[in-house]
């Protein structure tokens, strides 16, 4: 059995440490065979998009010999090109260090490649642009460039808007280059995170071919069900031991908790980081949030007042949303999407829209506990933890004043946002403890007479759940009641009555720190 590639970003290194490779050359054929020499791909962190360039780079530089046996092998000519690989990941922190940063790596490029270039610390670009030149008059040949997270140095300052903006300026001056240079440039991909005001970005290649939603490479990275099956069946069995389940048991829990990114709502892949970390460590947990979740996402969501547009079911977007952003208005969907926090469940081709939904349990934990945290600032995680394991298994036997009681104790700890006079706040709040517990809960379901603001399921039992805001603890009863009135009048329990379970009817209330309730079963 092969060994897992963890932490493994080099094609070269993969193949000689004889690990595990998903095979993706046929996605770089059809790249190669395109016809388009200026490539970019948006994909989340941790999602082999350094690999998918390493491989790009082994096979402009000629090395059949580590494709033994893969799609391409017998595919392509094997010319090799001079290839820079350029990495954008290491800490800018300012304009200069960044500078700094792009000059030495040219630097090192131009002894590798064994060309003289002067070093110019405030002009990395002159630099970039003498090296090409200079490459490709050596070789003989046009070059191969690869950019790895270009956004990077942008996205670690994103919460400093003119540090961005200076940030911004240098790579627009420095990545100018490549249009400027495109006589001397067989083939140039970018690839990032984000697409944020990606025009302004790349000032002059306009002609970059985006390969992000383009449904012949909704597969291009992660692992599909098949390629899971196919390169790893040797670690289920292992896995399966630990906890005691059949194989298609396992295959169901890794299923649930790490399949379901999507960019076209039909090709489905799973996080590699978190598969092989899985494979590795046999506990099912979250891996990918720890390093794969950007600061700046972090930074905007602890200011966000109104999380409606992240916790729905579903979210329907239309055509380029992703791009309707900049540095100066960052939008809380489009950048969820980028980031992993949200993908394309469904493609509605004949609206020109799409459906977004979290993609699995992983990130489903991982971004409740992330706004818990956030709302619920100065207690420990093993509390949280506690709270909503009793909150949960309050609501499940039906002790609905015991399950108000956690929800009061939830609330009473809250680090209030500016929003907390509305009514949406709370219902915000209320979405977050309860899925955070992992309950079953469904936000604004339709009825014939209207929408219920909340329905909790479990095996026996249904909470028909509507929420009011309350100006003060003295007027939690009466809007409990209101509340309470509102199911009985629009008769939402109608839907629920054929269903074989006990209803609760459950009218809350809130104030800051405080709950008040009303119930009735049926």
């Amino acid at each position: 059995m092969k060994n897992l590639p963890i932490g493994q970003d080099s094609f070269e290194n993969l193949i000689h440490d004889n690990c595990v490779y998903v095979d993706k050359t046929e996605y770089i054929y059809r790249i190669l065979s395109s016809g388009a020499r200026t490539q970019f791909l948006s994909r989340p962190r941790r999602f082999g998009k350094s690999l998918l360039l390493s491989t790009i780079k082994a096979v402009f530089e000629g090395k059949r010999e580590l494709f033994q046996g893969l799609f391409i092998e017998e595919k392509i000519d094997w010319q090799p090109h001079p290839v820079i690989k350029l990495d954008m990941t290491k800490d800018a922190g300012s304009a200069r260090s960044l500078r700094i940063a792009l000059a030495s790596s040219i630097k090192s490029f131009a002894e590798e490649f064994d060309v003289e270039i002067d070093y110019h610390e405030e002009s990395p670009a002159t630099m970039l642009e003498r090296l090409i030149k200079l490459v490709a008059d050596r070789t003989g040949r046009q070059l191969v460039i690869l950019v790895d997270e270009y956004d990077k140095p942008i996205l670690d300052v994103i919460e400093n808007p003119s540090l961005a903006a200076e940030i911004r300026r240098v790579l627009q001056d420095f990545y100018v280059v490549f249009k400027s240079s495109s006589s001397k440039i067989r083939f140039l991909m970018l690839t990032g995170v984000s697409k944020i005001n990606q025009l302004s970005i790349f000032s002059g290649l306009n002609q970059l071919s985006d390969l992000t939603l383009n449904t012949e490479y909704a597969g291009i990275c992660g692992y599909t069900q098949a390629e899971l099956e196919q390169y790893f069946d040797g670690y289920i069995a292992p896995l399966a031991e630990v906890y005691g389940y059949t194989p298609e048991k396992t295959y169901e829990q890794i299923k649930h908790w790490y399949n379901g990114y999507s960019w076209d709502g039909s090709t489905f892949v799973y996080n590699p980081f978190s598969v092989l970390n899985l494979f590795n460590q046999k506990r099912f947990k979250g891996y990918w949030f720890a390093t794969g979740t950007p600061t700046f996402l972090l930074k905007l969501l602890s200011k966000v007042d109104d999380y409606s547009s992240v916790l729905a079911d579903t979210i329907r977007v239309d055509y380029g949303f992703e791009n309707q952003q900049t540095l100066e208005n960052l939008k809380l969907v489009p950048l969820m999407f980028q980031t992993g926090y949200l993908t394309v469940k469904k493609d509605f081709v004949l609206d020109s829209a799409f459906e977004l939904q979290l993609p699995n349990e992983e990130v489903r934990k991982a971004l409740m506990e992330s706004l818990v945290n956030d709302f619920v600032r100065h207690t420990e995680n093993h509390d949280l933890y506690r709270l909503a394991g009793n909150l949960k298994a309050a609501f499940e036997k039906g002790d609905t004043a015991l399950a108000v009681e956690y929800l009061r104790i939830l609330y009473s700890n809250a680090s209030y946002h500016q929003g907390i006079d509305n009514e949406g706040y709370y219902h915000n709040l209320f979405e977050v403890f309860c899925k955070f517990a992992g309950m079953d809960i469904r936000i604004e379901s339709r009825t014939d007479t209207g929408r219920i603001d909340a329905v909790i399921g479990f095996a026996d039992r249904t909470y028909i759940v509507e929420i009011k805001y309350s100006a003060s603890v003295e007027e939690l009863p009466d809007k409990a009641t209101a509340a309470l009135g509102q199911i009985e009048g629009n008769n939402y329990i109608q839907p629920y009555l054929s269903q074989d379970k006990r209803v609760h009817l459950l009218g809350l209330a809130f104030t800051k720190g405080n709950v008040g309730f009303n119930e009735k079963i049926v």
